[in-house]
């Protein structure tokens, strides 16, 4: 699912977050512009639903990250919306954002603490693969001196010596 440096890292995590409690169904990380990047989920998940989800979940977090900055809040973060038949979950993992969906019966204080952990990991997951490899430091080329070969050097010789042989022969006229 996920194309980068740090999938199978980042596919652990999500599988360390499902695992965690057995009412959590679906986890699912998209970027901040709602394209879903990985998940995990216990049953069988229509790929459309998911990706739909991925968007929502980030369109819902910029919104509300949004609405909170208006009012003059601290940063965002966790959303927890709550349903008659369980809760969804979003967090913001730096540039992307883990959307968990969950079971009535779930443990709320500790997916909290579960999203905050992964959260921070997969921030850094990111983080690492975000910041450019320096270039290698180019040296100046410096002109080197020509290395003139014997040979040509001798050839050289030659044409100066007839060189001032003929001028010396001008001279006498």
């Amino acid at each position: 699912m996920i194309c980068l440096y740090g999938a199978d890292q980042i596919n652990t995590i999500l599988h360390e977050i499902i695992t965690s409690d057995a009412n959590i169904n679906h986890v699912i990380l998209a970027d901040k512009t709602g394209l879903t990047l990985a998940y995990s989920s216990r049953f069988a998940f229509d790929e459309f639903e998911t990706e739909a989800l991925g968007a929502i979940a980030s369109a819902v977090y910029l919104a509300s990250e949004q609405q909170g900055t208006n009012v003059g809040l601290a940063e965002l973060d966790i959303i927890i919306s709550e349903f008659s038949d369980g809760l969804i979950l979003v967090a913001s993992c730096g540039s992307t954002v883990v959307c968990l969906i969950t079971d009535a019966g779930v443990a709320l204080g500790m997916v909290r603490r579960t999203m905050k952990i992964a959260a921070e990991k997969i921030r850094n997951i990111l983080d690492v693969e975000a910041k450019p490899v320096p270039a290698p430091e180019v040296q100046p080329i410096v002109a080197a001196k020509p290395v003139v070969v014997e040979e040509e050097k001798k050839v050289q010789d030659e044409f100066i010596s007839d060189l001032e042989l003929a001028l010396r022969e001008l001279e006498q006229f």
